[in-house]
């Protein structure tokens, strides 16, 4: 009887514990907002312009915690630096975007989460060239877009944190857009 007992305190002191981690992601929030910074990659075409440049934006993640799927908001500003042009010319770009994806937790429960990112969005691109010979010129268009992801995301005490690369692609006429956005953001 003692055994049987001390066996079934023994289990409810194990559920209990092992209850704590997950009964704590049932209070986080299913709406949290964020912040994003980094680095901005030019690929394909857009590289032949334009140097790597920075990132930053607004975020906001809706998503239940045990749920592996989620949606994400996002607006950004990316600015390449100038690159010098044969001919003696200069190149820069700057890229306002909003974006709305899927989110896929690979491992929901755990508190370090890798995630699959993906959606669409809207790119408004502005290109200015500067050329010796040609002259200058501005070009500002407004198109749709996809882009493809993945991260990890740390849950803290109140709020989480993430690295992530995304991938996007700009459906403009001639130039199509391409950049990779390696981001640092937080959660709260």
């Amino acid at each position: 009887m003692k055994r049987m007992l001390a066996s079934v305190v023994a289990a409810g002191v194990m559920l209990t514990a092992a209850e704590r981690p997950v009964a704590a992601q049932m209070v986080a929030s299913p709406v949290r907002f964020g912040i994003t910074g980094g680095a901005a990659i030019p690929v394909g075409n857009l590289s032949d312009f334009v140097k790597s440049g920075w990132t930053a934006g607004a975020l906001l993640d809706i998503g239940l915690p045990l749920v592996p799927v989620g949606f994400r908001i996002d607006g950004t500003w990316t600015q390449f630096s100038d690159k010098d042009l044969p001919g003696g010319g200069t190149g820069k770009e700057r890229i306002i975007a909003g974006t709305a994806d899927l989110v896929y937790a690979l491992n929901s429960l755990a508190m370090t989460k890798f995630y699959l990112i993906g959606g669409i969005g809207v790119y408004n691109v502005k290109a200015e060239r500067t050329d010796l010979i040609l002259g200058s010129g501005t070009a500002t268009d407004t198109k749709f877009g996809i882009n493809a992801g993945a991260g990890v995301r740390v849950q803290l005490t109140g709020f989480s944190t993430f690295v992530e690369a995304r991938w996007h692609d700009v459906f403009t006429q001639g130039s199509d857009p391409k950049m990779v956005p390696i981001t640092v953001g937080i959660t709260f």
